[in-house]
């Protein structure tokens, strides 16, 4: 068996990608993934602790922010924030 220790797994788990919401733990918000680029290809302090940061926008519009793309999840009911209305 060839075991490299120290180096991290693959995840298994599905994670959100561009066009689908994603609940960002760290700030506790949800909001629709609009890309995930490498640390490598960006031009600011990211302060990520992955090597991938995701920018994020609330699905209603406003200011986008950037979280951990490792830490995003898809939201359970009742994360993130501001519920979606009800149909009448």
């Amino acid at each position: 068996m060839n075991h490299q220790l120290g180096q991290p797994q693959p995840s298994t788990r599905p994670v959100p990608a561009p066009g689908q919401v994603a609940y960002d733990p760290a700030s506790g918000r949800t909001g629709v993934v609009q890309a995930v680029h490498s640390v490598a290809e960006l031009c600011f302090d990211h302060r990520m602790s992955s090597d991938r940061v995701a920018f994020l926008r609330p699905e209603r519009g406003g200011v986008e922010w950037t979280a951990d793309a490792g830490a995003l999840r898809f939201p359970a009911d009742g994360e993130g924030g501001a519920q979606r209305p009800h149909a009448p």
